[in-house]
């Protein structure tokens, strides 16, 4: 392919003018790019080929035209340029296939949300010149481990550094058996979303998130109620540990400023498991759905029972307690 060619492959004409009509929105960060792995990759080369060297990944690329530049390698420039002010970016690998190159996400300078799909993390490379600045971070049916992302940066194999911005991260639907340390570097994090994963204990690997203000738990295996910080059971507002394994509530009474708990479809068997509930003053919304206590016929009686008397208004599953 010569100098010129590169423009002129469908992908950068169809992407290009997709761009060209609605690049405000992707430049202030209302939408998100969405693009398939495969595109990336055959993006990547025509960059790297027609554009600038290996060595010429790093840092925010300015690339100035010349009168001696034709039309198609103008296009490219000006789809690079877009690409580096990308400020949303969504990478899937529909197909499952197995990859047989890395992803490069060089060209996105200035990604804030980044949310990945299908891409195992050996193959994710770049993530470590954007890891500092980006603000939500969702990855699905890709992880067996939190460190994979969190500590090694996917493929760049580099040293865990705190990720200075991240409030958001959501790694629900993957394979993950087990927290780690890597939580440690999530200083300022206020939502996660951990979800239908194989999660069978959170031991201390929680307290470190201090901030945290939502937790969801959901479709685990966890036989007791997650660990926080001091700070955290004081800022926490949201807590989903619906379809678990969970046998007692202990350990929620320290939640002082929950407002929403699920814990749906779990292993509670009597409502005298109930008792944390009364020093939970702040709480409005309650599940307790699909657990055995929950299709006795006094179990609307008996929950209001357990409830704090300030709980006015209260959501029980569906039922509304006065």
């Amino acid at each position: 392919m010569s100098r010129t060619d590169g423009g002129q492959s469908p992908l950068v004409i169809s992407l290009a003018t997709l761009l060209r009509n609605n690049g405000e929105l992707v430049l202030g960060g209302s939408s998100t790019l969405t693009l398939p792995v495969t595109n990336l990759q055959q993006l990547n080369r025509l960059f790297e080929q027609h554009l600038l060297s290996r060595n010429q990944q790093h840092g925010f690329l300015a690339l100035p035209s010349h009168p001696s530049d034709t039309t198609s390698l103008l296009q490219l420039q000006f789809l690079f340029d877009i690409l580096q002010k990308t400020i949303s970016l969504k990478l899937i690998n529909p197909s499952r296939t197995r990859l047989q190159s890395g992803v490069k996400i060089f060209p996105f300078k200035s990604l804030k949300c980044l949310e990945l799909k299908n891409i195992p993390p050996h193959c994710l490379e770049g993530l470590r010149g954007v890891y500092s600045q980006l603000e939500v971070f969702i990855c699905s049916k890709s992880l067996s481990s939190l460190e994979e992302l969190l500590s090694l940066c996917g493929g760049d194999l580099s040293s865990a550094l705190p990720w200075l911005e991240l409030h958001t991260l959501n790694f629900s639907y993957n394979f993950i058996v087990c927290l780690d340390q890597s939580l440690s570097l999530l200083n300022v994090l206020k939502c996660l979303d951990l979800s239908h994963n194989k999660i069978q204990e959170c031991a201390e690997f929680l307290k470190p998130l201090s901030e945290l203000e939502h937790l969801n738990l959901g479709y685990n295996c966890l036989q007791r109620a997650p660990t926080l910080s001091i700070s955290a059971t004081i800022k926490l507002l949201t807590l989903i540990l619906r379809n678990n394994e969970l046998e007692t509530i202990n350990g929620v009474e320290q939640l002082a400023s929950l407002q929403h708990l699920d814990l749906a479809y779990n292993l509670l068997l009597e409502h005298s498991q109930l008792a944390p509930l009364s020093l939970l003053h702040c709480l409005n919304t309650l599940n307790l759905e699909g657990n055995p206590l929950y299709f006795k016929k006094t179990h609307r009686t008996c929950t209001v029972r357990h409830l704090s008397p300030k709980a006015v208004g209260l959501k029980v599953g569906k039922i509304l307690v006065t």
